[in-house]
């Protein structure tokens, strides 16, 4: 497992397609930060990588493995007692009771058992809901958030990011609010 230094740099990589290669500018102490099923048109290889892992997501989703490195570790939206108790989803009673013998199949048959698993703290998930005021903030989101969040002295950069997607993202004021964490300094594009 990659530990972060005091000089790393996190690179968050969105799943737009990759405009101009960014390789030539990380270092080996720098963390590369993918999502979901990264976007196979940039080849960055993932330190990290942000899962989407709802009840919807996980019957839909394949971990493609060829972006992750050996020691990736794996950063979950939700633990099990987030869907089971639906603070993020309204999901049916059956379908959550389901969830909680299918998310650890689904982790095992994805071979993701092979990696550090951590799951995104609910404060980070509340805190980016509020500043939205929208209920489902991206993966993307989530991740720039927890790293500013959880190092705050370390420079932030984000590459292939459109604000767009899945329709149940509020994308207008994602762009927003990232456009006014550019403007503090709290994140960089490139």
């Amino acid at each position: 497992m990659k530990t972060v230094q005091t000089h790393s740099k996190f690179f968050i990589i969105g799943n737009a397609d990759e405009q101009n290669s960014i390789a030539h500018l990380i270092q080996d102490d720098d963390i590369v930060v993918r999502f979901n099923n990264p976007n196979p048109n940039c080849t960055l290889k993932a330190d990290w990588i942000f899962i989407a892992n709802g009840y919807t997501q996980i019957r839909h989703l394949v971990i493609e493995h060829q972006f992750l490195k050996p020691e990736t570790q794996i950063f979950f939206r939700y633990s099990k007692k987030d869907i089971f108790y639906s603070r993020y989803q309204n999901i049916p009673m059956h379908k959550r009771i389901k969830y909680l013998w299918r998310f650890p199949k689904w982790i095992k048959k994805s071979q993701l058992d092979q990696y550090f698993i951590n799951t995104i703290p609910s404060k980070i998930y509340r805190h980016c809901a509020d500043s939205l005021g929208f209920r489902q903030p991206s993966t993307g989101l989530l991740a720039i958030d927890y790293i500013c969040q959880q190092y705050p002295k370390n420079t932030v950069y984000i590459h292939n990011f459109t604000s767009e997607g899945w329709t149940g993202h509020n994308w207008n004021d994602e762009k927003q609010l990232i456009h006014t964490w550019v403007k503090t300094g709290r994140i960089i594009t490139i």
